[in-house]
């Protein structure tokens, strides 16, 4: 059902989301939000859900999740008596949601703070809710020379010293920046493995996790990590200062998590909720907590990332959808080249 139609006495809507008012919301008592928990759990209450109830009188329910696609399996399944109101999820996630029919339409024109983002990361299905970007990090007691673009990972100073993903290791996203360097895309892959071919004689180790990456750093068993999120790196800046991050040039594989809004019982408060949570103020503070990018370009750069965030334009977003159908192929070619 869209959403627009349940609120089409809609002059509130669109009145309470530019204004910031709840008066749209004003009959509902709580509202659902299917997130992670642990730490994400943790900042989410601080920064948006406390808050949120503070200024609304709504309260907000955290429902945790484990993988997005088990819990999309058991919203498909709950379809007609969905008693949930938000995901936090993923693109792919997201469309095969839609697909389903469980989603509701985000009135993003009428949100202020989702209005003037970006329009890959807000659309009618999902709204961005923080971005990640990989860069990587190197030993500079090691690494004879100053690290400043992903060319510089065939240097052959780095003769088996760097480490790399595994094929499906960050949705494939690894493969697809080499492909963008080589001049190609999601759709023409080919120059990702002419480039695998170039940096194999560099390649000393497989990661297939973050902590993989990180122990094969920190060892001395590679100098060079790659595809490292800066939240890792800040980590392990705190055993020497010889680790140092760079984001290369010329673009930064980055993607994000985003809010879906569910066809539940409390599409008007969610969406009110959204909106809040996407005030730059909010925005800045929970990527502070997270050591992520704020989704909405107008809110600060927490001063922890800011020496290492990237400038917007140089952030390049894969086509999630794309990737996730193409990627088991990918990954099958990727890891048999490596392994030959």
């Amino acid at each position: 059902m869209n959403v627009l139609k349940r609120v089409a006495a809609g002059a509130a809507l669109g009145l309470a989301a530019l204004s910031g008012t709840t008066a749209f919301a004003k009959d509902a008592e709580k509202i659902v939000v299917i997130s992670w928990g642990g730490p994400w759990g943790d900042a989410m209450r601080e920064v948006l859900f406390d808050p949120f109830t503070e200024e609304t009188g709504i309260e907000v329910e955290l429902r945790t999740q484990g993988g997005m696609m088990g819990m999309l399996s058991q919203l498909v399944a709950q379809k007609d008596r969905l008693d949930a109101d938000l995901w936090v999820s993923g693109m792919v996630p997201t469309m095969l949601a839609e697909q389903e029919g469980i989603l509701a339409d985000f009135p993003i024109n009428e949100m202020s703070n989702v209005a003037p983002m970006p329009d890959n990361l807000a659309g009618e299905n999902h709204v961005a809710l923080w971005n990640i970007f990989y860069g990587l990090v190197y030993n500079s007691d090691a690494v004879p020379f100053e690290i400043t673009a992903w060319e510089d990972l065939k240097d052959d100073r780095l003769t088996r010293s760097i480490s790399i993903p595994h094929g499906s290791g960050y949705g494939g996203k690894f493969i697809l920046l080499q492909a963008w360097l080589g001049g190609g895309d999601e759709q023409n892959i080919e120059p990702a493995f002419e480039n695998l071919e170039e940096l194999l004689p560099n390649v000393a180790l497989v990661s297939t996790s973050d902590p993989d990456s990180i122990k094969f750093l920190t060892s001395g068993e590679t100098d060079v990590a790659t595809m490292m999120p800066v939240g890792n790196f800040l980590k392990i800046r705190e055993s020497g200062d010889q680790y140092k991050f760079v984001a290369p040039e010329p673009y930064v594989p980055a993607n994000f998590n985003n809010f879906t809004l569910l066809d539940g019982p409390n599409s008007e408060a969610a969406i009110e909720f959204v909106n809040f949570a996407l005030a730059p103020e909010r925005q800045t503070a929970l990527s502070e907590r997270l050591l992520v990018l704020p989704a909405n370009p107008k809110a600060k750069v927490p001063e922890a990332l800011a020496p290492y965030a990237p400038s917007p334009d140089k952030l390049r977003f894969g086509d999630e959808v794309a990737m996730g159908e193409a990627v088991a192929d990918w990954a099958s070619r990727w890891d048999a080249a490596i392994q030959n």
